[in-house]
């Protein structure tokens, strides 16, 4: 299951491979996904492996649906361990904003920082590969 976020010569894609703990059906230890990021933008290009949370999934999904609905807003993906986190803004215009900041190896590990754009007409497709991705791997338990 993979999540594209796209702009003019940007792409971020997170592939969800599978649980980190399949055994786990706890809230906290089995709600980690193994994921591969990949990113290319103008004079960079990463790949590289990060332990994201499917809450945090859902809860970006809810925060761009919110958006996608009244048109205005904002949506964080914040990985716990600091691998990713990626921040969109809709503008007055209909405009996507997005902030990026991935680290890698996570803690110490080299820190890339970008912006791009893109049209909200995107965000349909987004969420839909968020259902995709949360349908595959269900939140489980509560905190």
């Amino acid at each position: 299951m993979k999540l594209h976020l796209l702009g003019d010569d940007m792409k971020i894609v997170i592939e969800v491979m599978g649980r980190s703990h399949p055994d786990r059906t706890d809230y906290w230890d089995g709600n980690w996904v193994f994921s591969n990021v990949t990113l290319q933008i103008p004079g960079y290009k990463a790949d590289f492996c990060a332990d994201l949370r499917t809450d945090e999934f859902l809860s970006f999904q809810n925060q761009l649906k919110d958006m996608d609905e009244k048109m205005k807003g904002k949506a964080l993906l914040d990985s716990m361990e600091g691998a990713v986190k990626i921040e969109g803004k809709m503008n007055l215009l209909g405009k996507l904003m997005w902030t990026c900041e991935t680290c890698h190896p996570i803690g110490t590990g080299a820190v890339l920082q970008f912006e791009f754009d893109s049209d909200q007409s995107y965000l349909p497709k987004l969420i839909k590969e968020l259902e995709g991705i949360l349908t595959s791997y269900l939140v489980i338990g509560k905190p």
